[in-house]
């Protein structure tokens, strides 16, 4: 009877051993924690996914509207002209008939742009790119390029390219020409010192000008002012301050070289020194970028 017993549990444990021996490994080791851990990998994965998926529509929000809706971000541009046209009113005392011109100018530099954005929009409205792969890496090239050609005209529209600012000079009479124009180098001069007032205030901190030497080095650069494009300033946002500092950098290089340099010791001199070549290297991606409009004072017909 013993034998009997002692046969069937060495059967039993051998069917046991067999089960355990033939079941799959990862049958064995899987456990309530292994479900957590597959499951915080596959939402990294799907968070890895999605970071490569870009939603045009959330990105045109972003660029042309700043966040906002197209009517409010429509009328806010509008309002930018008109408060021109309004400047041009108090400054020249326009007639009705010259106000109701410059107003359409305005409204026309507004269909224009936003007519150009629409465009954009409803050619990427609802659509995704995936950046995983070669098509959707071309499509938002594509994308890229064409929201760069809007941010382009918006730039130009609140600058000299603009068609408020064009048919400026062909509406107004010869006095109210002349009016506009010293207000415009008024405007110019008032900018210049804002340009030149940050840019010294770098100048200061690096080299330790005394006040002397601080309206010295001034001078030299509000008797020499360049044109600075303001509406692509602004549009840098947060980089305004670099930009400016460069621009006036660039100012320094054109100055007398020797009569700036008699303005300061050699030690300050290394580093002026260097802010002027720096000016130098910069020079191009100022005028590429239209920062500065034109040196000098504006011609007689211009605005």
């Amino acid at each position: 009877m013993t034998d009997m017993t002692g046969k069937r549990n060495v059967t039993t444990s051998f069917l046991l051993l067999l089960m355990l021996l033939t079941m799959p490994a990862e049958g064995m080791l899987r456990g309530a924690d292994d479900t957590v851990v597959d499951a915080a990998a596959a939402r990294k994965s799907d968070q890895g996914q999605q970071q490569q998926r870009i939603v045009l529509d959330q990105q045109m929000n972003g660029i042309f509207l700043g966040g906002g809706d197209i009517a409010q971000s429509r009328q806010q541009f509008l309002d930018r002209r008109l408060l021109q046209v309004a400047a041009l009113a108090d400054v020249c005392g326009l007639m009705e008939a010259q106000r109701r011109k410059f107003e359409t100018a305005a409204r026309l530099d507004t269909a224009r742009t936003f007519d150009g954005i629409e465009a954009v929009r409803q050619k990427y409205a609802g659509r995704t790119v995936d950046l995983q792969n070669p098509a959707g890496q071309a499509e938002w090239q594509r994308f890229q390029q064409d929201a760069m050609a809007v941010r382009t005209r918006l730039q130009e529209t609140g600058g000299p390219e603009s068609l408020l600012e064009k048919v400026i000079a062909q509406i107004l009479d010869d006095g109210q020409r002349a009016d506009w124009r010293r207000e415009v180098e008024l405007r110019r001069r008032h900018q210049w010192q804002n340009v030149v007032d940050t840019g010294m205030s770098q100048f200061d901190t690096a080299l330790g000008l005394t006040t002397a030497q601080h309206e010295a080095v001034e001078k030299l650069l509000m008797d020499k002012p360049l044109r600075v494009n303001d509406a692509k300033v602004r549009l840098h946002g947060g980089h305004v301050t670099p930009y400016i500092c460069n621009i006036c950098k660039y100012a320094l290089s054109k100055l007398d070289q020797q009569q700036l340099k008699a303005l300061v010791n050699d030690r300050q001199w290394k580093t002026l020194g260097t802010f002027v070549e720096q000016g130098r290297a910069f020079a191009a991606h100022l005028k590429q970028q239209k920062m500065i409009v034109e040196e000098g004072p504006a011609g007689a017909g211009d605005r």
